[in-house]
């Protein structure tokens, strides 16, 4: 149903039921107005004797008055407003009759008018009631007598709704909410379906969706004010056809505002309401842009005026602002004729401006003190002389910041070279016991031997000396990257050659563990500086990585692209862990592993080591995880 609404057919049927809704409920409001009245706070249905001359003398009434009009001022009654009815007319106070109408006529209702006699071609009747002032003179009473033969289908048309009104009752109420209610209803859902297409989820305007709201509105109220004048002043035939002529008028009305209704619904969902307006537009081109520069100007301006301010010194712009602020001061004090004040201001300044200088110089020693700090130079030395106290302690904590600086980082660097030299020593104390261990494991190994157990227990202990072996050089090596002892000696390389060669190291390795390695480079060359023994060592570690952690059954993508004047190498691969949960920043941390549980063989080294050789080489190495998609970034400058 939802679906359906949202078609032409849907639209146009809710348009209809919306109109019709709309008008039985005014012809239920008209209705209720003239059954329903209420008296002493009480509401009750009026008798029917009561309700009839609300509507039949209210109607010869006005027909009596348009018929006067006509007389007194064309000498013939319009037609057109006799509606089948007949009438006389009689000059009240000379007792002549201006018209006598038809003969054989039931005159059943009888009205008194007061004609404008006096200067002027037209002619106005008025009741007793309504007569100004100015006309009281040159007022004739008039007596209009109405008859009302068989024909007259208006007055019969008008007393069947009357009477139609009379026999619903209180249902009459309930009729019209309900109605109202549809409208509601009727409404809303067209509101909600405006810029909807079957079958479709985005926003599809109308037609008219391109033409300004304030134009579109114009356009409208245009309508509504002529089909105001068509009913108006071209189609008053009679009673019937003005009632038809409202009535289609009226639809048109509510048709027109049904659409106006949906296109602004339409434009307030597509975010255009107000930018889509010729009022918007004007004071967009007339008020906004020239504001806009105006403001793009004054930012110019002030950016002009800081950056000259900016390229002052702290003592200049000192000096430069008191001797602006004496100016003016003596220059205001001279003007107010205080001969006295002014050499006071003068004396004031003479001593104000050296003061303030002074203490603008110290200042400026402290700010170069601060620069050189925050620059690294730790050897510098804030000149305190002649400092007022507060000023020349700052300066002295600013020295002593320095001395303790430079010691927690000789401190530091002295902690680093002893790890290293630690590790580097440990690891070759441990190397010479490991190499025997694993010779003669190898040998156990190799000598005949009837008893299974003793192979199967040599090549353990053959396994896992080596994987020991290597756990130590990954460790050496991660420690001398880390702290830049190693050498890197970098020369020109085509990074495509790396990518070429791990595709072919890994092809088995890869299709063993159940991987698709699918690679991506352009074909032109890409030069950059790297060591080619320490590019592939990152290759090879992130390649293992790869193999050891990812999800069996998935592909495994290789690429190198240019970018903004770099290399840029990225891994990516599916993880058999999940990786929600994991910071990315502490798996390249030393000794960090992809598996919680650490059921695979590894050190968590690997991304340690290939951070710490990239970064030797001038690279960036980058590390991200997007569910379970985990990514590797290498850049290198291009050359």
């Amino acid at each position: 149903m939802k679906s359906f609404f949202r078609t032409v057919w849907g639209k146009l049927i809710l348009v209809i039921v919306c109109t019709l809704s709309v008008l039985l409920t005014g012809a239920c409001v008209l209705g209720a107005s003239l059954t329903i009245t209420v008296e002493n706070g009480n509401i009750h249905l009026r008798p029917k004797e009561e309700i009839e001359p609300l509507s039949t003398e209210s109607f010869f009434e006005i027909k009596a008055w348009h018929v006067l009009i006509s007389q007194l001022n064309t000498g013939v009654i319009d037609y057109s407003y006799a509606d089948n009815l007949n009438f006389r007319i009689l000059n009240a106070e000379s007792g002549n009759w201006l018209y006598k109408g038809q003969t054989g006529s039931s005159w059943e209702y009888h009205y008194r008018f007061y004609g404008y006699d006096g200067p002027g071609s037209y002619r106005v009747a008025f009741t007793k009631e309504e007569i100004p002032s100015e006309y009281r003179n040159h007022v004739i009473p008039y007596d209009v007598f109405v008859g009302v033969p068989d024909a007259s289908y208006a007055y019969d048309y008008g007393n069947d709704w009357v009477n139609a009104a009379y026999r619903l009752g209180w249902w009459i109420l309930a009729i019209g909410l309900s109605a109202f209610a549809l409208v509601m209803v009727c409404y809303i859902s067209l509101l909600r379906v405006s810029a909807r297409r079957s079958g479709r989820d985005d926003l599809v305007p109308g037609p008219l969706h391109k033409l300004p709201f304030d134009l579109l509105l114009a356009i409208c109220l245009a309508a509504f004010l002529g089909l105001a004048v068509l009913i108006d002043w071209i189609l008053p035939i009679d009673y019937l056809a003005e009632i038809y002529c409202a009535v289609g008028a009226f639809v048109t009305g509510i048709i027109i505002f049904l659409g106006l209704s949906m296109s602004a619904a339409a434009r307030i969902k597509t975010r255009t309401l107000l930018r889509n307006t010729l009022i918007f537009r004007v004071l967009k081109y007339l008020v906004a842009k020239p504001l806009a520069w105006l403001w793009k100007g004054l930012k110019k301006l002030h950016a002009f005026n800081m950056g000259i301010l900016r390229g002052v010194p702290l003592v200049g712009k000192t000096a430069l602002f008191l001797g602006v602020l004496a100016i003016v001061e003596l220059n205001v004090t001279a003007a107010a004729d205080g001969g006295l004040l002014v050499l006071l201001s003068l004396i004031k300044y003479l001593i104000l401006i050296p003061l303030v200088l002074y203490l603008a110089l110290c200042l400026r020693r402290l700010q170069k003190g601060g620069e050189a700090l925050a620059a690294g130079d730790l050897n510098y030395q804030t000149d305190v002389k002649g400092m007022p106290s507060n000023l020349k302690k700052h300066g002295e904590n600013l020295n002593s910041i320095a001395g303790g600086m430079a010691i927690a980082v000789e401190q530091k660097l002295k902690s680093e070279r002893m790890k290293t030299e630690l590790i580097t020593n440990v690891s070759h104390d441990l190397k010479t016991p490991l190499t025997s261990v694993i010779n003669y494991a190898d040998l156990i190994g190799k000598e005949p031997c009837e008893n299974a157990k003793i192979k199967e227990y040599s090549g353990v202990l053959l396994r896992q000396s080596e994987r020991l072996k290597r756990l130590i050089d990954d460790l050496v090596e991660a420690s001398k990257a880390s702290t830049g002892n190693l050498e890197v000696d970098l020369v020109p390389c085509d990074a495509s050659v790396f990518l070429a060669q791990a595709a072919g190291e890994y092809e088995e390795k890869l299709r063993d563990a159940g991987l698709a390695l699918v690679t991506k480079q352009p074909d032109e060359e890409v030069s950059i500086m790297a060591d080619g023994r320490r590019m592939w060592r990152i290759f090879d570690n992130l390649m293992s990585n790869i193999v050891k952690y990812s999800l069996s059954g998935t592909r495994v993508y290789l690429s190198l692209e240019q970018a903004d004047g770099d290399a840029v190498i990225t891994f990516r691969n599916t993880s058999r862990e999940p990786l929600d949960a994991v910071n990315t920043e502490e798996l390249v941390e030393r000794f960090t592993r992809g598996d919680a549980s650490r059921n695979t063989e590894g050190s968590g080294l690997g991304l340690a080591i290939a951070k710490s050789l990239t970064e030797l080489q001038g690279g960036k190495f980058l590390v991200s995880a997007d569910g379970d998609l985990f990514k590797v970034i290498l850049r290198f400058p291009k050359i």
